[in-house]
C-alpha cells in the first residue's frame, strides 16, 4: 500500500513519527530541564523544533537512500 504523503510509504511516516517522539522528548529534557522543572520560561518554538527535526531528519534520510530511477 502506497498511499501516503508525497510517495512516501505509510510505515516510514509512522516510523519517522515514532523516532521523533523518542528523540525529541530525549532533547526537550535536556535542552529545557529548567524550563521543564524549575524556573526558567519554555520556549515553544524550539520545543516544536525539537521533534520537528528529528522528523525531517529520518525522511531525508529514507528519501536519499531510495534507489536512483532513470524513468
Amino acid at each position: 500500500m502506497m498511499s501516503s504523503l508525497y510517495k512516501i510509504p505509510r510505515h516510514v511516516i509512522f516510523r519517522a513519527l515514532k523516532t521523533a517522539i523518542v528523540v525529541g522528548t530525549i532533547l526537550l529534557l535536556i535542552n529545557q530541564w529548567h524550563a521543564l522543572f524549575g524556573m526558567a520560561e519554555f520556549r515553544w518554538r524550539a520545543a516544536i523544533l525539537t521533534y520537528v527535526v528529528p522528523f525531517a531528519v529520518f525522511i531525508y534520510s529514507y528519501v536519499t537512500n531510495l534507489p536512483f530511477s532513470s524513468d
